[in-house]
């Protein structure tokens, strides 16, 4: 079955008592970060809204709509941490939308967002406009945001460090990234094609904030245009595990073999490439995402445990990116 509905790996140390530490001054930047990150996963009420505040291209007209999450629903996130490496963290967000009675919502749970962290990598891939990407060299001692589309595929990556020297832990970072799926789905907009996107992560002892400072820009012809600037706040509120009892139970181990499986035919397919770009998909044809959950529901069923099935769904899953990208 396939979930349209778009919208932890428990620690015992929880997020009140692992952020003290973080401005020691005898634990590294590494332990620093990889404590900020963890003590952002478990379950959350996601609460999150951007509006446009100025236009600027002439004769633009603002739009006075506001893209709230919640307004005939709630959202709620069970965030999952997966140690990659010792120096690499992935972030996986699985939503739950229930109707306004606390309902689960038919087709209501997806695999979201993807954030792969990582502290000295060596490059990271800077989008172009276009469906396009390109390798670029990092300087040392940053961490590496990777988001990830939802078939884990090429999104929008940026570095920073993580500051905490301050009260509560916090990074912030700026980057290109391609139009939102709030924009382009939910909101219908084709007036643009990219984000110049400010982020700030704000980690409080229990909930954590993203405020965004956006401009959104015209990209045609190889000329990118601001067009008008927004701003955004994701506000991820804690809530007892159980709340996200519908989200726990679909990221089931045999699901999350695959989830890796998935990341990991991208890594081997990203590793030594420079350029990426991404091909449309053609009218009738399923989506990279939609052939991806497909095979997902079929892999699930096997013994992803054994290194001769998993070798197997990451060459099935590579195939499919192949398929998927587009040709000079």
């Amino acid at each position: 079955m396939r979930h349209f509905f778009y919208p932890r790996t428990r620690y015992l140390l929880t997020a009140a008592a692992l952020l003290p530490m973080l401005g020691c001054a005898q634990v590294s930047p590494l332990e620093r970060g990889k404590a900020a990150i963890r003590a952002r996963t478990g379950c959350y009420l996601v609460d999150y809204s951007f509006v446009e505040t100025e236009a600027l291209k002439p004769g633009y007209v603002r739009d006075a709509r506001v893209y709230d999450v919640n307004g005939n629903k709630s959202v709620k996130e069970w965030i999952i941490a997966t140690d990659v490496s010792p120096t690499r963290i992935k972030l996986q967000h699985v939503l739950q939308g229930v109707d306004l009675k606390g309902e689960h919502m038919p087709g209501g749970i997806i695999r979201h967002t993807g954030e792969d962290w990582e502290f000295n990598a060596q490059r990271e891939w800077q989008y172009q406009g276009a469906d396009s990407w390109s390798a670029s060299p990092l300087q040392p001692d940053l961490w590496l945001r990777r988001i990830t589309s939802l078939d884990d595929g090429l999104r929008y990556q940026c570095a920073a460090a993580w500051t905490t020297d301050t009260e509560y832990a916090s990074w912030s970072c700026k980057n290109l990234a391609p139009i939102t799926g709030r924009e382009s789905r939910d909101m219908g907009r084709k007036d643009y094609e990219d984000l110049d996107r400010a982020t700030k992560l704000v980690v409080y002892d229990s909930n954590w904030l993203e405020r965004e400072n956006n401009t959104k820009l015209i990209d045609r012809a190889g000329e990118k245009a601001p067009l008008v600037k927004e701003v955004g706040k994701t506000w991820y509120v804690r809530l007892p595990d159980r709340e996200c009892a519908d989200a726990q139970e679909f990221a089931s181990p045999r699901r999350r073999i695959f989830w890796d499986a998935t990341r990991e035919a991208w890594d081997q397919e990203l590793t030594n490439a420079q350029t990426w770009t991404d091909a449309k998909t053609p009218k009738g044809q399923d989506s990279r995402y939609g052939m991806i959950t497909d095979m997902e529901e079929t892999w699930i069923r096997k013994d992803l445990t054994k290194p001769e099935v998993r070798a197997a769904a990451v060459a099935a899953v590579k195939q499919v990116i192949e398929q998927t990208q587009a040709r000079k």
